[in-house]
């Protein structure tokens, strides 16, 4: 499920019931084809060798055992007690903790991941919870959101098929949050995209489509003299931990 604030976990709200099988999640924690060529890209340029590596709301557990299979020690955060259960029976290290459980009990983590799940947090929620995942990670890590574009119209079809969601989130947004935060911004990006299927002709046409949205956007930066934002359906936000960082330091 992509997850609320999971201090919540101890009984999901009444928002979430049914949300599992709506989404058909039935905790298979095996990627599809395109997922895993989907998780190649947007972690292309990251070494998950030994890692430690905490999901968000997990789901369907694909990106768990995707990351697993490239050597990441994983643990995974979800609100639904049912996929819980699915993952530990796969022997996956998974539960309903609160990120303040982790964060009280010493945890750290080279890696966190929340994909379609800021969304899902009120604006109270999002800053304490940034303020938190700035501490769960060692200095250095880093912390990976993919969320609807809330600045882009074709990102309404995602932000508003779903009544669990709370906040809508855009490029200065994430910003803002990170300074607030600690954060160093890597990127905010348009999520990397895959094609249904595999092959050399499908990755082109996919290239080919993805310079031709690029031109668009640049395009309307210079009609309305603003700045070049990412207009696809959902974003992705890259956020680093730097040395030497503190909150306090932010203040």
């Amino acid at each position: 499920m992509a997850a609320d604030e999971p201090a919540r976990a101890a009984g999901a709200p009444d928002g979430y019931a049914g949300y599992a099988q709506w989404k058909g999640w039935q905790g298979s924690f095996t990627p599809s084809a395109r997922e895993a060529r989907y998780f190649a890209a947007e972690f292309g340029g990251l070494d998950l060798a030994g890692m430690r590596l905490l999901e968000i709301g997990f789901g369907n557990g694909s990106l768990l055992a995707w990351a697993r299979g490239r050597g990441a020690q994983v643990r995974g955060l979800e609100l639904d007690a049912g996929l819980c259960e699915a993952g530990q029976r796969a022997g996956f290290d998974v539960g309903q903790h609160s990120l303040a459980d982790l964060l009280a009990r010493g945890d750290r983590y080279d890696l966190i991941v929340a994909f379609d799940v800021l969304e899902h947090w009120d604006h109270a929620e999002l800053v304490t919870n940034f303020a938190t995942l700035h501490g769960l990670l060692i200095e250095g890590g880093r912390f990976i959101a993919r969320f609807p574009n809330g600045q882009s119209p074709f990102g309404r079809v995602y932000q508003h098929g779903d009544f669990s969601h709370r906040s809508t989130l855009s490029t200065y947004k994430i910003e803002y949050l990170a300074r607030l935060s600690g954060f160093e911004v890597e990127r905010v990006a348009n999520a990397c995209r895959v094609s249904a299927k595999a092959g050399i002709l499908a990755a082109l046409r996919q290239r080919f489509l993805a310079r031709q949205r690029r031109l668009i956007e640049r395009r309307i930066a210079r009609l309305y003299g603003i700045r070049r934002l990412p207009l696809d359906p959902n974003l992705v936000a890259v956020l680093r931990r730097p040395a030497g960082n503190t909150q306090q330091e932010q203040a």
